[in-house]
């Protein structure tokens, strides 16, 4: 009886994996995963660049020089720092940007021929967002502006001067983190200088800058 069972036993293991070999396989599809930055993981340094366009511009002056509707590019770096509490991120975050926006006034009656140009501009700012699902981030932005305004006479003489100048700046902005070290970001911003004195014009204007920019840029977080 014992001999009979042993050899059952052997005869249902080796006929396992023939009826295996048999039965019709599954296919296997392969599947692609999009990384997802894990939640709470916002707080803690970072370093970028951005590119952007100025639209909408102006330099103020009290002269009377049209030097409406100024346009141009910009790019720079970004650093910062940010707190995560939940859903809500605050942090700290400056900025440096070459800019040529710039605007031509010319009058033949003056005579006048006059271009201004925002040669770089940079902030130090609050940051406070929220976020609507782990990885994506919606803020508002605003704090202290920095810039240099170049003025460059031809006619009536040929002299230039730039002033840095000091204001404040204020937008609103989103970051998508697509990976633990990686985001991008889009934003936009309304940028205010105050006037200076350009005393070596012949009209001795005093000339500011008003203007918005969109800007987008990467970010590498520590």
């Amino acid at each position: 009886m014992k001999k009979i069972l042993c050899a059952a036993a052997a005869v249902a293991m080796l006929a396992g994996p023939a009826l295996g070999a048999d039965l019709p396989r599954r296919p296997i599809h392969d599947t692609v995963v999009m990384p997802v930055a894990p939640a709470g993981v916002w707080t803690g340094f970072y370093v970028g660049a951005h590119l952007g366009a100025g639209f909408s511009s102006r330099f103020n002056n009290d002269v009377g020089f049209g030097l409406g509707s100024a346009s141009g590019f910009l790019g720079g770096l970004q650093a910062g720092y940010d707190y995560q509490a939940d859903r809500f991120v605050m942090g700290i975050a400056a900025d440096l940007s070459y800019a040529g926006i710039s605007r031509r006034h010319i009058d033949a009656i003056g005579p006048n021929d006059v271009r201004t140009s925002l040669n770089w501009n940079g902030s130090l700012r609050a940051r406070l967002g929220y976020l609507v699902q782990d990885n994506l981030l919606l803020y508002a932005t605003g704090g202290l502006a920095l810039g240099n305004v170049q003025a460059r006479e031809l006619v009536p003489a040929v002299v230039t001067q730039s002033r840095s100048l000091v204001g404040w700046t204020a937008g609103v902005g989103g970051e998508y983190m697509f990976t633990r070290n990686v985001s991008a970001l889009l934003e936009y911003r309304y940028t205010s200088l105050g006037r200076a004195n350009y005393l070596n014009l012949t009209t001795a204007p005093r000339i500011g800058f008003e203007g918005h920019t969109l800007r987008t840029g990467l970010n590498y977080r520590f």
